[in-house]
């Protein structure tokens, strides 16, 4: 049976219970799939350093090879670890994250290779949401695609991410529903000037 762990919200703050996470960080581990909120829309969290998981990923949601995945980093210091920093990305992301964006950089060669595009970018979030960046602290970066089966919409809530993953996963983690109920915005800030390749949603308070 697949397992369930509910976020508690502490306000604007989300608590998982420490066995909860220990046993998030083991499921990862062995290369399995976690469903978790993030500030736009549930997320299907890997270890994306590892092949076979990356792989499990893909057959869930009937994805596409060639069209890579993201990943979640915990902080702006870490999306220059496995993207390449240039001064219009720096600048990006010191005023944008975290928040509801996904950048795209041409990949550094600490990135995990099984997600890193055949044009060599990696696409990588900081989201505004305590959950996957507690993830990504205490277990390491994690893909950071939708829960969703490709061409289907993306979940706002963790049924609805259940209704068609089922139990391709290991463990769903509800967090009610999110913020921002969309998808993020993805900027490419590999060349010289900023391109918007998807328009996701504007936070309220922007």
């Amino acid at each position: 049976m697949v397992e369930t762990v509910v976020a508690l919200s502490l306000g604007t703050k989300y608590l998982l219970d420490p066995a909860a996470l220990r046993r998030i960080r083991d499921i990862l581990g062995a290369g399995g799939l976690v469903v978790h909120p993030t500030d736009t829309v549930y997320g299907l969290a890997v270890d994306p350093f590892q092949a076979g998981a990356v792989e499990k990923l893909y057959a869930a949601k009937a994805r596409p090879r060639d069209l890579p995945v993201s990943i979640s980093v915990a902080d702006v210091g870490d999306v220059f670890r496995f993207g390449q920093r240039t001064p219009i990305a720096e600048a990006f992301c010191a005023k944008n994250l975290p928040g509801p964006y996904t950048v795209v950089l041409r990949a550094a060669s600490d990135a995990p290779r099984a997600i890193v595009s055949k044009d060599g970018l990696i696409a990588l979030r900081v989201p505004a949401h305590p959950i996957p960046r507690l993830l990504a602290k205490s277990f390491g970066p994690v893909t950071s695609t939708s829960a969703n089966r490709h061409g289907q919409p993306a979940p706002s809530t963790c049924e609805e991410a259940r209704e068609q993953l089922g139990d391709r996963v290991e463990l769903y983690v509800d967090g009610g529903p999110t913020l921002l109920g969309g998808e993020s915005t993805v900027v490419d800030l590999s060349g010289p000037r900023a391109k918007i390749l998807r328009q996701g949603p504007i936070h309220p308070g922007a």
